[in-house]
């Protein structure tokens, strides 16, 4: 109930909603995350474990190298920032992660398009890297696409906020969407304390501020 009612929040005009589909650069990330997941998986079976752990080693996110060290190799304080997010931790975190992308990502690809989803995913993903290096600066690896999907979820909020004050309707149905989505959250955490929420809350607001821009702009009026 609480994932359905953010998408009916949206209808502004008709004619300027996207169609109710994942784009092409989502359903290849997913693809991407779910192949490296399977290799790693596969090379696990075949007897090298020692796979997952050179991945996390390679492609996670590892705070002490925003602060010290220069990497294992040339420009890895950069890459993390993109890499960190095709990683996970075994086929439920997988499947939480794509499960909520898609989910998402279908309704917000209605109200702002492909590539400003795009923009917000990007900037999510940065940004949630950036406040658990800030709040964990000894801490890694972090893995994981999270931080992002919080962005997405954030900027669905927001634009959908601002959606719905503008035809002067309730907000009660968002604000109970948002109490599910932050209780889920903090229960996951307490449930599972490994889970970097830092991540989650820089994804989020990042998010929430370019919904928010976005939905201010004049392409979304």
């Amino acid at each position: 109930m609480a994932e359905d009612r953010p998408a009916a929040i949206p209808l502004v005009t008709a004619r300027r909603l996207h169609p109710a589909v994942l784009p092409g650069w989502i359903r290849a990330l997913v693809v991407i995350c779910c192949g490296i997941e399977g290799l790693l998986l596969l090379a696990g079976l075949v007897g090298y474990p020692i796979a997952r752990q050179a991945s996390f080693m390679l492609g996670g996110f590892w705070s002490p190298l925003i602060w010290e060290g220069a990497g294992l190799y040339p420009g890895q304080r950069l890459a993390m920032f993109l890499t960190y997010g095709l990683l996970h931790g075994g086929l439920l975190h997988l499947a939480m992660n794509m499960i909520s992308l898609a989910a998402v990502a279908r309704e917000l690809n209605r109200m702002v398009g492909p590539a400003r989803m795009g923009a917000i995913y990007l900037a999510s993903q940065v940004s949630g890297a950036a406040l658990f290096a800030a709040m964990q600066p000894q801490a890694g690896p972090m893995i994981g696409a999270s931080g992002a999907v919080f962005g997405l979820a954030g900027a669905l909020v927001g634009f959908a906020a601002i959606t719905l004050r503008r035809r002067r309707r309730s907000l009660a149905p968002l604000v109970r969407a948002v109490a599910l989505i932050l209780g889920l959250n903090i229960a996951l955490t307490l449930l599972m304390p490994s889970i970097a929420w830092e991540a989650h809350l820089g994804g989020a607001a990042a998010g929430l501020i370019l919904g928010l821009i976005f939905a201010f702009s004049p392409s979304a009026r």
